[in-house]
């Protein structure tokens, strides 16, 4: 369908040229359709067209519109009507270019800027029918748009189509014109300066009075062939990048002083400033409206040209007539609203001479001639104090009148608005050439209609006891005196009074047999043209039926068919018993229109009344009875449950409510020792729906049953009440319990509950006073855990499948323990030979299994190196993995008792720890210990024992104080070789216990380094005869030295430690000369560790 347009496209344009090969074929720059009523059933269509002048001729005797989704119109003629030159109008003087002109034929304007406007008008013209809803579309195409657009692309290769649309509205009727189109009361401005604001009101009015709204619209392509399809026939035209039909001049991406095109929706003022010259295309669409409804649709295309102007000219100010420096004001109907607009351009023409200011207007208003008020559609019209255009050097004013009337507010069709919009559009120019600058104001006055009242809403209607009505409203405020009488109204039977007191609040209406609908009316504004009507509502008409069954039914209608805002959310149901007494009994939510009454009262007249809430008043309906009788037992109650009270221990048993409201009380039954039913008690009260009492627990279960009875006597001898059959028997639980020490458990069992069917039971136990659901089941016995030395009483809570519940009679008991020994108290922790004994003291008689060993580790968190069994009151353990020469060891213990639980902790022991260090050369040790922790009777006193050379002396080398810790020992003259050994023992003060114990410490052995000193020189006969080391802490029987002279020849060799090298050499006895000599010397320390030193000595004789 594309190529197929684009062909018929370039084939119209080649056909074109062959007839005007001379001529500039591109000349289209926009052009509008309108309509008008010209009688009931005539229509009278017109086209405008827009010529650039520098292009093609028009056609000057006649042009078609088409017609689209009429069934039988398919095209009207328009004759060709007129011509004007539009082309801006200016004074050339010197120095000034000459005025846009354009000239006769084609291509005959002398610029751009040279513009025709083109008028065709049909003549009356009878259309048939209503419009659908897709409306009937009138369309006009053309070809080819201008070449010098700037914001299409490739302009010249596209055509236009004008089109109007016409709808059906609020007052169509067949084959009758009931709406004109908007009306273009303003030319096109086509011709700007660059850098200028443009703004143009093209004032678009409705004869008719509708709505208007503007948008941009967009701009399509002629269709020579096809259906009129939009988008997809015609097409629309495409931008160039930048542009869009809602943003169509150059904006600040292009230029950053621009200012983008606007349009206002309710006026159509066009609004933007371009600092690029260039032609711009722009489309307005115009909707018009009716009570909200589309009705018509006329759209203007239009050509803007901006052109690189003189800076030395600006536009003309209007000075904005009303308070503020506003364009805008509002009146009631009825004034006069007088200004004088004025308008001041104090530029030059291009000689040096003042510019002149033209004022020219336009507007629906204005009356003939503009000077008088006869002559416009409503009169009286508005006038200037002359004939446009208004023309004077620099300053020019025009002087506006016009006296407004209640007219003025009234459409065609009787329509009376609040408010109308009259919109008049000043259009200000100077008359510097080639351009003149043009300033357009648009002047709206709102027209109001003064002391418009809305009718008050009917706030209640009233019932009386006879069946009259009372329709009640709040009577409204007259601020203006513009009130004129309230009327009343039914649907029923349509108008039933004027009120003329503007005081009036209510209205009687006697009679009533039946629901009815009611409104009100006010008639106000301007000279009272205009009636305003509430809501509709409805008395309230209840209807009463008498099944003679014990129930009463009531039906009734609602006030309004959708909730009121000012009434409550219920109905009340009130009954009048005794009689003059009203009482409400129930009440039901809107929406909700009938009711069943059970009676509760023996026998009697009873009358209903249905009454509905309101903020002001109440709606009431009508009273009406009828004599009733309670026939209706009492509903057989529903026992919920029967079960303990845990807060009493007491039997409690509830039911439901008796539905019967005459409900007087209850009868609770039990079974005697036969199984035999009998009447266990009486309670009195409807809403008396529990019964507890006091039974022997341990005789349970026991079973139920529960009657009502209501206030009516029976015929019986003796008098009785109306009772009830029995409920459904329901019976209570028992539970039983067996208690487990060493597993510390119980086994629990319980009976079923019968009555109800139970989903689950809950196991619940009391224990120093704390509730705690042990358990949930679906059986009827469970083993819980409990705790030794603890009481419980265990209660099972049946829950039911309904959400009901009963507890069972309890079961108690104690939970015993393991016996706890009487003492428990770590002894003794002792370093023994590089281990570390423990002895635990504990009273294994009350049946101690073993013994939990624990040692602080290096982290400082206890951990288990062992266990022991526990065979007598002593407990022994060995440590053989404590590092005793490192530090001291803290140690606890734990029982494990007969049952296997752990018991108590012990006290804490920490052994004593020895560190020390020696002085090789002074024979002086240092030592230091720690305490010994945990004896229960405190440490007497400390001892020191002291190895030399592998032996003990079994007598201590000193006793200390409990808080002395340090020791200096100077063992010099005692024979030490290579090490010295210490321990220290704690003695314990005798205790609670009867005993004392003693701890030893850890074995603290200190060693000697050897020490050997060799000369360098010696001098045999002289004063260093000998050559000898000097040694200590050796073994002797490691010693070796050995000389040797410097060919590695032996000299001299001996295995004893004091025996030196006199300088004879040792193999034949003779003696050595002065020289330098090797020697080696050889041996092991105490500890087995190789000594080799190697060195010169110098013999010197």
């Amino acid at each position: 369908m594309l190529r197929y347009i684009h062909m018929q496209r370039a084939f119209a344009f080649i056909l074109f040229l062959s007839f005007s090969i001379s001529l500039h074929a591109s000349h289209v720059m926009g052009g509008e359709i309108t309509w008008s009523c010209s009688g009931s059933n005539t229509y009278e269509f017109q086209l405008v067209f827009y010529r650039d002048c520098n292009g093609a001729e028009v056609n000057i005797i006649s042009e078609d519109i088409r017609v689209w989704n009429h069934p039988t119109l398919n095209s009207i003629v328009l004759n060709f009507i007129s011509r004007e030159d539009i082309s801006p109008s200016c004074t050339v003087v010197a120095g000034s270019p000459p005025m846009l002109e354009c000239g006769t034929g084609s291509a005959a304007g002398n610029g751009v800027g040279a513009i025709e406007r083109i008028t065709y008008r049909s003549n009356p013209i009878s259309i048939e029918g209503i419009p659908p809803s897709e409306g009937w579309i009138f369309t006009y195409e053309n070809f080819s748009r201008s070449n010098a657009i700037s914001n299409l692309s490739d302009p010249s290769t596209f055509g236009i189509t004008l089109a109007a649309k016409m709808f059906a509205n609020p007052n169509s009727s067949d084959n009758t014109c009931t709406d004109s189109s908007p009306n273009f009361l303003q030319s096109p401005h086509f011709v700007t300066c660059a850098g200028s604001e443009y703004r143009y009101n093209m004032n678009a009015i409705d004869p008719d009075l509708d709505s208007l709204h503007f948008q941009f619209g967009i701009p399509f392509d002629y269709f020579p062939v096809g259906v009129y399809d939009p988008p997809t026939n015609p097409m629309p035209v495409p931008f160039e990048t930048g542009y869009s039909y809602d943003s169509p001049t150059p904006d600040t991406d292009i230029d950053a002083n621009n200012i983008p095109a606007s349009i206002d929706p309710s006026t159509g003022e066009i609004v933007f400033t371009s600092f690029n010259i260039g032609n711009f295309n722009i489309k307005v669409t115009v909707q018009s409206f009716r009570n909200g409804i589309l009705i018509g649709e006329v759209e203007r295309e239009m050509q803007v040209v901006v052109l690189p102007c003189s800076s030395d000219n600006d536009a003309p100010v209007i000075t904005p007539p009303f308070a503020g420096g506003l364009f805008e004001t509002t009146v009631n109907a009825g004034d006069l609203i007088d200004f004088d607009l004025l308008a001041t351009d104090l530029d030059l023409l291009q000689n040096g001479s003042a510019q002149n200011v033209i004022i020219s207007a336009s507007g629906p208003m204005f009356g003939a001639g503009y000077t008088s008020p006869l002559g416009c559609d409503i009169e009286p019209c508005a006038t200037l104090n002359s004939l446009p255009p208004i023309e004077a050097p620099e300053n020019a004013t025009a002087s506006f009148s016009w006296q407004t009337t209640c007219d003025h507010l009234v459409n065609q069709f009787g329509g009376i608005s609040e408010m109308i919009p009259y919109d008049f559009v000043f259009k200000v120019q100077d008359n510097f050439c080639q351009v003149p600058k043009i300033t357009y104001a648009t002047v709206r006055i709102n027209v109001v209609n003064p002391g418009v009242l809305q009718a008050p809403k009917i706030d209640c209607i009233q019932t009386d006891a006879a069946g009259n009505l009372t329709l009640n409203w709040t009577s409204i405020n007259d601020p203006f005196g513009s009130f004129i009488e309230y009327g009343v109204y039914s649907i029923q039977d349509g108008l039933l009074a004027n009120l003329l007191d503007v005081n009036a609040n209510s209205f009687p209406i006697t009679g009533s047999t039946d629901a009815q609908d009611f409104f009100l009316s006010v008639k106000s504004g301007c000279n009272g043209n205009t009636i305003k009507y509430s809501d509709t509502v409805s008395n309230i008409f209840l209807n009463l039926n008498n099944p003679g069954n014990g129930m009463a039914l009531l039906t009734w209608n609602a006030p309004s068919s959708t909730p009121l805002s000012y009434t409550g959310d219920f109905y009340h149901i009130y009954r009048e018993y005794p009689t003059g007494i009203f009482t409400l009994i129930d009440s039901v939510a809107l929406g909700t229109n009938s009711y069943q009454d059970t009676i509760d009262i023996c026998a009697a007249f009873l009358n209903y009344q249905i009454v509905l809430p309101g903020a002001v008043c109440d709606f009431t309906s009508n009273i009406t009875g009828d004599v009733f009788e309670d026939l209706m037992t009492p509903d057989i109650p529903i026992i919920f449950s029967a079960g303990i009270d845990t807060a009493t221990n007491l039997i409690q048993i509830e039911w439901s409510q008796n539905l019967q409201s005459d409900t007087y009380g209850y009868v609770i039954y039990t079974f005697d020792a036969l199984g035999i039913l009998f009447e266990l008690d009486t309670v009195w009260g409807i809403s008396t729906t529990t019964y507890t009492y006091a039974v022997p627990l341990d005789e349970g279960p026991f079973s139920y049953s529960v009657a009502a009875f209501d206030s009516c006597e029976t015929s019986s001898v003796p008098v009785t009440y109306q009772t009830s059959a029995k409920a459904d028997v329901h019976t209570t639980m028992v539970s039983s319990s067996e208690v487990f020490m060493c597993e510390q458990e119980a086994i629990l069992s319980w009976t079923n509950y019968e009555g109800s069917t139970t989903d689950f039971y809950e196991i619940w136990s009391l224990s120093n006073g704390l509730w705690n659901l042990e358990e949930i089941t679906e059986e009827t016995t469970a083993t819980i855990a409990v705790n030794g030395n603890q009481s419980y009483t265990i209660y099972i809570n049946s829950i039911f499948i309904d959400g009901n519940n009963a507890f069972s009679a309890p079961t108690s008991f104690n939970v015993p323990v393991a016996g706890d020994p009487g003492y428990n108290y770590l002894k003794l922790v002792s370093v023994v030979d590089g281990n570390i004994e423990l002895y635990q003291y504990i009273d294994e008689s009350v049946g101690i299994n073993e013994i939990i060993f624990q040692r602080r580790n290096y982290n400082g968190a206890y951990e288990e190196i062992g266990r022991s069994d526990a065979t007598s009151d002593v407990v022994f353990f060995l440590d053989e993995d404590a590092e005793t020469e490192f530090q001291a060891w803290q140690y606890r213990t734990k029982y494990i008792d007969s049952c296997g639980f752990e018991g108590e902790f012990s006290n804490e022991a920490k052994t004593i720890f020895l560190e020390g260090e020696a002085n090789d050369y002074d024979y002086i040790n240092t030592l230091n210990w720690s305490d010994y922790e945990g004896f229960d009777g405190g440490i007497k006193e400390y001892k020191l024992y002291r190895s030399i050379n592998g032996s003990y002396d079994p007598t201590p080398i000193a006793t200390f104080l409990p808080d002395e810790n340090n020791f200096i020992d100077d063992i010099n003259g005692l024979g030490v070789q290579s090490k010295v050994c210490y321990r220290i023992e704690g003695d314990e003060v005798f205790n609670s216990y009867s005993f004392s114990e003693t701890s030893s410490s850890n074995e603290l052995c200190l060693t000697y380094s050897s020490k050997i000193f060799i000369p360098n020189a010696f001098t045999p006969g002289g004063i260093n005869p000998i050559f000898l080391p000097v040694v200590s802490h050796i073994k002797p029987e490691t010693y070796h030295l050995t000389i040797i002279n410097r060919w590695g020849q032996l000299v001299f060799e001996s295995f004893d430690q004091n025996i030196g090298w006199d300088g004879t050499i040792q193999t034949n006895g003779s003696k050595a000369k002065n020289d330098v000599y090797v020697y080696i010397f050889e041996a092991e320390d105490d500890e087995g560790n190789f000594i080799q030193k190697k060195g010169f000595v110098s013999l010197i004789k």
